[in-house]
């Protein structure tokens, strides 16, 4: 091969190389300009809008706080919303789109851990910061990621939680399970399971429902037939909704406990006096006492004339979390801002937020109970001592004996 043919070979493939490169960073940096976008995936249709909802309104709020203070890092915050109604396959073309079209810089999202799971390989790849606010499939955080970030507990930390609260405070001998059979519901139920017996407490029944079901009668009917000192339900507002309704139907007014995904007015508006006397999970309550809660509730309510539920507050937690990650780092680079995440530590509207290794948010959750109160139904908090609004009412006060 003549020498200048090889100079010329050698020239070209620097400069493929170059504009590779380039191209990579273009991708992984904020466009040029005065603004960054940041995309936010949410089930804004289907029968999680509700959620969706709570979630893009916190983020509009968030990005409206920031913007008002000058941005980050003197740039000004453009906010990408796309739906994906709890659907990976729309998820997955959403990010597609942020990704290549949108040139965003980081994705807030999702509420479906399915979803989650499903576009985070591919955000990962790219390069791509992703906040998570709401999934709490465990292994999101479990896979080693470095530029995953979840700002609410995960199902792990939360049904261990509420299982050692059930327990120091219900004290059952035995126990009945019924859970949506998706990742959700079988990882909730095979850890609340496992932590109950390491206390010798007994599993009398573990019953599953597929997504859609609207009859309950027969799982309720085996779990009424195992009499169970309490039955731990994971499912989402609606079918937590008919699981309370057709219980008291056929006669079982056990101590129902269940995890966070009835954190809502929308649940107890569906269930009405049906939710009374449930023991469940709370990442965040509208009526804490704690400075940046009340903070963050006040804005929320002057924007939309509503209270915002828990998603809004990991939604917002998440912002928050990127915002004081890029001024930590000083820079936009993703990957010393991923650094810089990790050691972050702010009062959120969850509580005191700081990261683990793993991007996993070391948050502590509430214990609540609906009561009655002033005649109207309402999520009072049990547990922690420091956010305790009541004491917890047994189910034969609320129902009879």
């Amino acid at each position: 091969m003549p020498a200048s043919r090889g100079l010329l070979i050698g020239i070209v493939a620097v400069v493929v190389v170059i504009a590779v490169v380039a191209a990579f960073l273009l991708m992984t940096q904020p466009a040029a300009g005065g603004t960054v976008k940041i995309g936010l995936i949410a089930p804004l249709t289907g029968s999680l809008a509700e959620h969706g909802l709570d979630m893009k309104q916190a983020a509009i709020l968030a990005v409206e706080e920031i913007n008002s203070k000058g941005g980050i890092l003197g740039k000004r915050i453009e906010l990408v919303i796309e739906d994906t109604a709890c659907k990976a396959d729309l998820a997955t073309a959403a990010v597609q789109k942020m990704i290549t079209q949108d040139n965003v810089y980081a994705v807030v999202g999702e509420y479906c851990s399915t979803v989650t799971l499903a576009v985070q390989p591919t955000l990962m790849e790219n390069k791509k910061l992703l906040l998570v606010p709401v999934s709490v499939a465990t292994k999101i955080t479990e896979q080693g990621y470095k530029y995953t970030f979840r700002s609410c507990a995960n199902q792990w930390m939360q049904t261990t939680q509420h299982a050692d609260f059930v327990y120091e405070h219900l004290k059952p001998r035995t126990a009945a399970m019924l859970g949506i059979n998706d990742d959700y519901g079988r990882e909730g139920l095979k850890i609340w399971g496992d932590r109950m017996k390491e206390k010798g407490v007994r599993i009398v029944a573990e019953e599953y429902f597929d997504a859609g079901t609207t009859d309950f009668t027969p799982q309720l009917s085996k779990i009424k037939a195992a009499n169970p000192d309490v039955i731990f339900v994971v499912a989402n507002i609606r079918d937590a909704a008919n699981i309370l309704k057709q219980a008291h139907e056929i006669g079982l007014y056990k101590q129902f406990t269940m995890l966070g995904g009835v954190t809502s007015e929308e649940f107890l508006q569906l269930a009405g006096n049906d939710a009374l006397g449930l023991v469940h999970v709370s990442y965040f309550e509208p009526t804490s006492k704690r400075p940046a809660a009340q903070e963050f509730v006040q804005k929320f309510v002057q924007k939309w004339n509503r209270t915002p539920a828990m998603y809004a507050a990991g939604v917002w937690d998440a912002f928050m979390t990127l915002k004081y990650g890029v001024e930590k780092a000083g820079t936009w680079d993703v990957d010393k801002v991923a650094e810089a995440i990790r050691t972050v530590r702010f009062e959120g509207a969850q509580g005191t937020i700081y990261y683990d290794e793993k991007g996993q948010a070391q948050t502590k959750v509430l214990l609540v109970q609906v009561q009655k109160v002033d005649g109207k139904l309402k999520r009072v908090i049990l547990y922690p001592e420091s956010d305790k609004e009541g004491e917890y009412i047994p189910p034969e006060r609320i129902w009879g004996s």
